[in-house]
């Protein structure tokens, strides 16, 4: 069907210099060529923008519409290899015939479709930017800048969408070559269609190209995105949610709990650690690293320095669980000090954020889900989420993992912490309860499960790393056990060796047919980063 060219539209790249924008992959095209071809075959005139900020974009794009006399634009990265025509048309032809201000698509992977704006949009956006939303206008371009500016007052503009016959979001399927990610899942889709005999370019049928990729593991795991990085194997009390202890107790016959241990406990080596890091940075470039696993990662003598070490990468950020009986306004300094001295992240996350356990809104009922807990340790976690939120605005979360024991305390918690003037300004994270593949008891007040079974998030994305270096096959193994539940050691192995050592088990998840222990977990849905 051809474009209904009722008024004069004209395309916009953004180009903000991706990683792998030039790599000539795709049968010896680039990702940048492949776009351009992508707006020749629809006949527009094509332009790229480089601006700084995105009230710099929206005036940069609204003096271009200005300049060519353009009414409509067609907005999109340039680093998107599947922009594909047929979508491109149908936004196109809607945004022209129901006159719109603003037509996306819904529900197709990132990099299939172009924004489509009127001119006129684009100008009250540049002053809504500048103005009543300067914080997002300051902002550097991100991906979906342009959409969530309008949701802040969406119902003040008329949007239509266009929507895929098969919803794909689940799988937050991501087709760029912006990071290292994407561009192997762009890079494995193209290989796999190419085998299968699949159009990817003038005549892709987006609906094919995405149910291709849903069934291709190169496509759905390529890097991970989440390290969980045990650095101390201490506790300060036995959580009734974590199986740490009983396991840790099990396997090396003395209790992880500091207060009533009289062994002195393993850490990770710091120059092991840093070695760690350098991998990670390498293999995966960009990545959020947690400091937490099991262990109170304050209790690492080196902690400040490691944090220190991974800001270092642009790429990586920092994200740790705290009890915060360890919080003092010294640390707390210190960490600010770290994170105002860090370069902007690259990986699209905060550089530092922390999580503080609290899991109740009283005293009595934190004692209970936390056992052998010293006396004050309520009042001391409520402190630290002050103390670190005092030094590092914005990065701090109070926790509160949901289950029958505190669920008469939910509403409680997350009344106070939602309200902008507490401690944390509003930030609060609200977990599920797992029961580790049938560890521990069932004591989730709700199942939240999705009808539909996905592929594992967790087998995607992360990456679980003890402090002996020991790598479980995921999070819900715990320490591992004698029957094989550790994949290898990152301290005599290399990262990419140990990651594709679940290939398989990914492989039986993708054809629905589960191990014993992952057909009881319920946590495949579950998304850290």
């Amino acid at each position: 069907m051809p474009i209904k060219k009722v008024m004069k539209t004209i395309v916009i790249f953004y180009d903000n210099d991706s990683s792998y924008q030039n790599e000539k992959v795709f049968d010896g095209k680039s990702a940048v060529e492949l776009s351009s071809q992508w707006a020749a075959g629809l006949g527009l005139e094509a332009f790229t923008l480089k601006s700084a900020t995105l009230t710099e974009l929206l005036s940069d794009m609204k003096k271009l519409c200005t300049e060519r006399q353009a009414e409509t634009v067609l907005f999109s990265y340039i680093d998107l290899p599947y922009l594909n025509k047929s979508v491109s048309k149908k936004i196109l032809d809607s945004h022209i015939e129901y006159k719109s201000e603003y037509t996306f698509a819904d529900g197709y992977p990132y990099g299939f479709t172009p924004e489509a704006l009127n001119s006129g949009t684009i100008g009250i956006l540049a002053e809504l930017a500048n103005t009543t939303q300067k914080v997002l206008g300051d902002a550097s371009v991100t991906r979906d800048g342009i959409y969530n500016l309008i949701k802040t007052d969406i119902n003040s503009f008329d949007v239509e969408t266009i929507i895929a016959d098969s919803d794909w979001r689940l799988l937050r399927l991501a087709f760029h070559c912006g990071k290292k990610d994407n561009f192997m899942q762009s890079k494995a889709l193209f290989e796999q269609a190419s085998k299968a005999g699949i159009e990817t370019g003038e005549a892709a049928d987006a609906e094919k190209l995405s149910e291709l990729a849903s069934k291709n593991p190169e496509c759905l795991k390529t890097v991970p995105g989440f390290y969980n990085l045990q650095i101390s194997d201490t506790v300060s009390s036995n959580a009734v949610y974590l199986p740490y202890c009983t396991a840790y107790e099990g396997k090396y016959k003395i209790t992880p709990i500091a207060d009533k241990t009289k062994e002195k406990l393993p850490y990770m080596d710091f120059e092991n650690c840093c070695k760690l890091i350098d991998q990670i940075a390498e293999f995966s470039e960009s990545a959020v690293i947690s400091l937490s696993a099991w262990g109170e990662p304050l209790s690492h003598p080196r902690f400040i320095d490691i944090v220190e070490k991974i800001l270092s990468y642009q790429g990586l950020s920092v994200f740790f669980e705290t009890d915060g009986l360890l919080v003092t306004e010294e640390l707390c300094t210190k960490l600010a000090a770290i994170e105002n001295a860090a370069l902007p992240r690259t990986n699209g996350w905060q550089k530092l954020m922390i999580a503080v356990t609290l899991d109740a809104a009283s005293d009595a009922t934190y004692k209970v889900i936390h056992k052998n807990c010293p006396e004050n340790a309520f009042q001391q976690a409520f402190s630290a989420t002050s103390l670190l939120s005092s030094a590092l605005p914005g990065c701090v979360y109070p926790q509160f993992v949901r289950m029958n024991e505190n669920e008469a305390e939910l509403e409680t918690f997350f009344r106070y912490w939602n309200e902008k003037t507490n401690p944390s300004g509003g930030n609060l994270i609200i977990q599920k309860y797992n029961d580790f593949a049938g560890l521990l008891p069932q004591c989730k007040p709700a199942d939240l499960s999705p009808l539909e079974r996905d592929p594992c998030w967790h087998l995607r994305r992360d990456m679980t790393i003890l402090s002996n270096g020991d790598v479980p096959f995921c999070h819900s193994c715990v320490l591992g056990n004698p029957c094989g539940d550790v994949l290898g050691n990152v301290f005599t192995e290399t990262l990419e060796t140990i990651w594709h050592k679940t290939d398989e088990l990914l492989l039986n998840h993708i054809n629905k047919n589960y191990c014993g222990k992952c057909e009881k977990c319920d946590e495949w849905y579950t998304f850290n980063f």
